[in-house]
């Protein structure tokens, strides 16, 4: 995981065509979805979201008219329809409540569905050929992908399932309610120089006006959020990563005494979080001190513009009232940007940084440069053909190598530690940067071991087995492994669930890497280092161990030249570039 610095933060093309543009984008980037796995369960989903809204609508309708029958019920003091009315709302209400609470389970299940998939899709990428590894090196929009991943694609695909149906539900209730304004506004008469002028469903035009005025103004209002949620997004991010690696290092920054000096680099990310948090703060600000005025003038403003027509006796005070709510539906319905200003700008940002981390992936081989180390595979032996280590930049780290290794060799690479740990990499097609061509044995069972192996969370079964699964390995067999490489005392505690990369040493997670070679069986092992936590004895333990349990295995490692005395058949020798070089 890759620390945010803000610096490559998406920031959000401004105007038209930008929006357009980036709409484009999620089209394009959310249609797989609907053709993939369960298509026609989804599709299904959708069209059901589609009519439950329908019905949604419909509802508003219907109590839009119960409205008018009950004002004018009251007005003319009938009590039996007054009774009736009341019968009509509680059917109206049952229905209100059956079809909002099912539309809310079945858009549910979409948003979850959705989530799902995009988040097995981008894992599927991500976690994969060592993308994760690779793009944490080089630089990009692509910072804390496991923020990206459980974060931005749950907001990205609940909020555009929810934006899409509110959306869709403005546009019924527009459609629908300006009808009834339009037919019950009548027509007004403006005598303008003389010239009387007729202006029929005159409500539905001063509503288009009013809403026209509040959109451009909560626009204009909302501008700065985009990038402020996008800041805070990155702040935020950057401080979950400072205290996930604070907690990960406990031990060391204790040994050390280096409290004092975590503490502030803490605050210092605490005080980032608080100026995204300020510039976000600001954008809100903006927003609700418009929205709150628009929202409460909302009410009171179609009664006191069609007010005079009721007090002239033209309408009845149920088609007044009638006509408010409908007045109150319509400028709702365009008040669509307005209530949503800061719910699309959340969903924008999460959304860009979700395409720019699939971006990202797709383009990760273009983004490594020319200067590519080609990894194949093919015959029965380890090719090294020209091959260079290089930096990011293309500064190379050592000088050209030329070998081959063949099946159950024990060889030694001797030479910089840190450039020899990166041709191992480069061996496992991890560290892509320099030229040359490596080519592994075709079919063969490889197996690499790091200075620090990867110990999941869970049982010790399957921290001992991974990355098999535990099914795939008999307790008898891992008991008898861990006894081989000296961690007799864990044997028959493989149920026992721990956080072992804390509970086991540096040394015993060593000798536990190797424990998993003995379960893997490979025929091709690469030492990165791996015995480095390792006294003299315990590396020759190893060393013997390889030798009487894979006698047949290749073994290709890091070290120094009398790391195993009488293990290693010959040592292959790295030369550093010099800066002359």
């Amino acid at each position: 995981m890759k620390q945010d610095t803000g610096a490559g933060s998406t920031h959000p093309k401004r105007g038209m065509l930008g929006h357009c543009s980036f709409l484009w984008r999620f089209i394009l980037f959310a249609l797989p979805f609907w053709s993939a796995e369960h298509k026609w369960m989804n599709r299904g989903r959708l069209a059901l979201v589609a009519a439950l809204t329908v019905a949604q609508v419909a509802v508003q309708a219907g109590l839009n008219a119960w409205s008018a029958r009950l004002y004018n019920a009251l007005e003319a003091r009938q009590l039996d329809t007054f009774l009736e009315q009341i019968v009509t709302f509680a059917l109206l209400l049952l229905a209100s409540i059956a079809v909002f609470s099912t539309s809310l389970y079945v858009r549910r299940r979409l948003q979850f569905a959705w989530r799902v998939w995009l988040t097995k899709t981008t894992l599927s990428v991500w976690m994969a050929e060592g993308r994760h590894y690779q793009l944490g090196l080089i630089a990009g929009d692509h910072d804390n992908p496991d923020g990206r991943i459980a974060e931005d694609i749950r907001v990205t695909t609940e909020s555009a399932v929810d934006l899409g149906q509110s959306l869709f539900y403005c546009i019924l209730l527009l459609v629908t309610f300006i009808n009834v304004l339009w037919t019950l506004s009548g027509v007004v008469h403006v005598e303008i120089g003389g010239t009387v002028i007729p202006i029929p469903g005159f409500m539905v035009f001063i509503a288009l006006i009013y809403s026209t005025i509040g959109t451009s103004m909560a626009l204009w209002a909302g501008l700065p959020l985009v990038g402020a949620s996008n800041l805070r997004q990155t702040v935020e991010a950057n401080f979950r990563f400072g205290l996930a690696r604070a907690r990960e290092y406990s031990e060391s920054i204790a040994l050390i005494r280096g409290d004092a000096d975590e503490r502030t680099h803490l605050q210092e990310l605490l005080r980032g979080v608080r100026r995204g948090w300020e510039s976000q703060t600001y954008g809100l600000v903006r927003i609700i001190v418009f929205t709150t005025a628009y929202s409460v003038l909302a009410a009171p403003f179609p009664l006191l513009v069609a007010a005079p027509r009721y007090i002239m006796g033209l309408i009845t005070l149920g088609t007044l009232m009638q006509m408010a709510q409908a007045f109150q539906q319509v400028t709702a319905a365009l008040s669509f940007p307005v209530d949503n200003l800061s719910t699309i700008s959340l969903w924008r940002a999460s959304v860009e940084r979700v395409m720019a981390l699939q971006d990202a992936m797709g383009g990760l081989r273009e983004k490594l440069g020319e200067n590519r180390i080609e990894v194949g595979h093919e015959g029965s032996s380890l090719h090294l053909a020209a091959v260079r280590v290089m930096e990011h930049d293309a500064v190379p780290l050592m000088r050209e190598i030329t070998t081959q290794i063949g099946p159950g060799e024990h060889v030694l690479i001797d030479g910089n530690t840190q450039v020899c740990h990166k041709l191992i990499l480069a061996i496992a097609g991890l560290w892509p940067w320099g030229a040359g061509t490596v080519t592994l044995p075709a079919d063969a069972n490889i197996f690499i071991a790091s200075d620090r192996p990867y110990l999941p969370v869970g049982a010790l079964g399957e921290a001992v087995c991974y990355p098999m699964t535990l099914g795939m390995c008999t307790p008898d067999d891992i008991n008898s492994a861990l006894r081989r490489v000296g961690l007799g005392d864990w044997a028959g505690r493989l149920g026992v669930m721990e956080n072992w990369d804390r509970v086991l040493s540096a040394a015993q997670q060593q000798r536990l890497s190797f424990a998993r070679m003995l379960l893997h069986r490979p025929d091709w092992i690469f030492l990165a280092e791996a015995t480095n936590a390792l006294d003299a004895a315990g590396q020759r333990e190893m060393a013997e161990l390889l030798v009487a349990e894979l006698p047949s295995a290749a073994v290709v490692a890091v070290g120094r030249a009398g790391l195993f005395d009488g293990f290693f058949q010959r040592v292959l020798h790295v030369e550093a570039e010099t800066a002359s070089g």
